[in-house]
């Protein structure tokens, strides 16, 4: 007869904030530049706008995605916004991109191109036209070349693909006024969340050896084998099953466009983001709409919002990993990667602003509340002043406590401290609300650096958030004065 176990909760052990575990898990994504299993991509030259340019793009998947989306809050929405938040519930396959005209104030016959498109997608792909989104970036008040498009459908459908070359060509077809490509994606490990089977424990004593069975959730670089394993290693005892779960390899992976027209409440930005993480829609939608406030709503380059803009996530559950539908620890893990790839597309959307020379974070800690860190983060970076003064190397930090001041975020101004950061060095600029003497050459030097940033400490409380953007040059006019022809 097996000797009797003893079942305790061994909760001291695993006491671990949130701001910890974050911290923990966040290190352990890994970059990673191929797509999550089972997603497609292509860009044609479709001649839509100017000769010689990719400008259509496919995102497909073998099998039927759920969808979240966010949308522009600009009061004046394109056709394929109206026709995506109609279908966004619906499982999806495939989403394709058009630039140089954004089907924005096209009245019925933008509507009708959309379905048109649609369609034409559809029986290409062999699908139905319910499971397709649509996206398009450009002039406004132009109707699309819908026989372009159409004629182009059959090419963008047979060369899709998950290389690198099929990567780069629908990563380009998606820019306007863009310099660069704008990806990134990480790779990850989930973990199944029920360890042991036991109604009231999460550690098992057996003699002298613990075995830990506490929830964990890991993100770790993919290992490739090519044997499969086995959902499962069990080791059975008398009265408690213990399982060790799989980990389960999975990515997340995302493309952006956007250059200008970039503001808070998203900006002339485009976001797709690709997982092969199966999640509950309800959850996926949960998820994107608080990333999102921390990363594409967190930028700025010259204070317009668009018609056009949106961010969407296609999830098809091909990783194999048991649906998520609850905040466990993998929601957790997943809602981080999420919560990276995001960031770092909208920082390279902010680098990118047109005619920049330098990016811009603004940092604010230890504010009252995470509202007010994120609106006093945002009206510095906001700030077309703020942003020439950055243009020009001119420490002028009046401005930014200006920007602050009409935030409508009340906060103690003779608390505050004030720095200039870059790669180049840090300086201070101001203490307790009052300037301090600095050496300029000093704030010169560090603010000629590609990346500068403005930390703003309040003194007043635990909550940071952080704002990126650009600084504004003599080129952002030029790049905007002819950008019809």
């Amino acid at each position: 007869m097996a000797a009797t176990q003893t079942l305790k909760v061994n909760t001291k052990k695993h006491k671990v904030t949130d701001k910890n575990r974050q911290s923990k898990v966040g290190k352990k994504l890994k970059k990673v530049l191929s797509l999550p299993r089972g997603f497609l991509l292509s860009g044609v030259k479709a001649n839509i706008k100017y000769k010689n340019r990719f400008d259509l793009a496919l995102i497909y998947s073998h099998t039927p995605c759920v969808a979240a989306g966010v949308w522009t809050k600009n009061s004046i929405q394109a056709a394929c916004i109206t026709y995506n938040k109609s279908h966004i519930k619906n499982k999806i396959q495939a989403i394709m991109i058009n630039s140089g005209y954004a089907n924005a104030c096209t009245s019925i016959q933008g509507d009708k191109n959309c379905l048109i498109s649609a369609k034409a997608l559809a029986s290409n792909l062999k699908i139905d036209s319910d499971a397709i989104l649509l996206a398009s970036t450009g002039v406004i008040g132009q109707q699309l070349p819908i026989d372009k498009i159409i004629k182009n459908i059959p090419k963008l459908v047979q060369t899709k693909n998950n290389t690198q070359d099929s990567i780069k060509c629908a990563s380009k077809a998606i820019m306007t006024t863009d310099t660069y490509p704008k990806i990134y994606g990480v790779k990850m490990l989930l973990q199944e969340s029920d360890s042991v089977e036991s109604p009231d424990s999460k550690t098992v004593e057996q003699g002298n050896e613990e075995i830990d069975t506490q929830e964990k959730s890991a993100c770790n670089e993919l290992q490739v084998s090519d044997k499969e394993d086995s959902k499962y290693t069990s080791a059975i005892t008398d009265n408690t099953i213990i399982k060790k779960p799989k980990k389960i390899k999975a990515k997340v992976w995302g493309m952006a466009k956007g250059s200008g027209m970039i503001h808070p409440n998203m900006a002339t930005m485009l976001g797709f983001v690709m997982t092969d993480v199966a999640i509950k829609q309800s959850l996926l939608q949960e998820a994107l709409g608080e990333v999102v406030q921390q990363s594409f709503n967190q930028i700025s380059v010259d204070g317009d919002t668009s018609t056009n803009d949106m961010v969407v996530v296609l999830a098809n559950g091909k990783a194999g990993n048991r649906e998520i539908q609850e905040k466990n620890a993998d929601y957790e893990v997943f809602k981080l990667a999420l919560q990276q790839v995001c960031i770092k597309l909208a920082k390279k959307i902010a680098r990118d602003g047109e005619g920049a020379t330098h990016l811009l974070e603004v940092v604010i800690k230890e504010a009252k509340t995470l509202e007010q860190a994120q609106k006093l983060s945002k009206a510095i970076i906001g700030s077309n002043l703020v942003k020439t003064a950055i243009f020009g190397k001119d420490a002028n930090w009046g401005r930014i406590i200006c920007a602050m001041g009409y935030s409508e975020m009340v906060f103690d101004s003779t608390k505050l401290d004030l720095f200039f950061e870059s790669k180049k060095g840090k300086i201070a600029i101001a203490k307790d609300g009052v300037g301090v003497q600095f050496n300029e050459n000093k704030a010169r030097k560090i603010l000629s650096a590609d990346t500068v940033r403005i930390v703003v400490n309040l003194k007043d409380g635990d909550y940071s958030a952080k704002a990126w953007g650009c600084d504004l040059s003599y080129d952002y006019i030029t790049i905007n004065a002819d950008y019809r022809s």
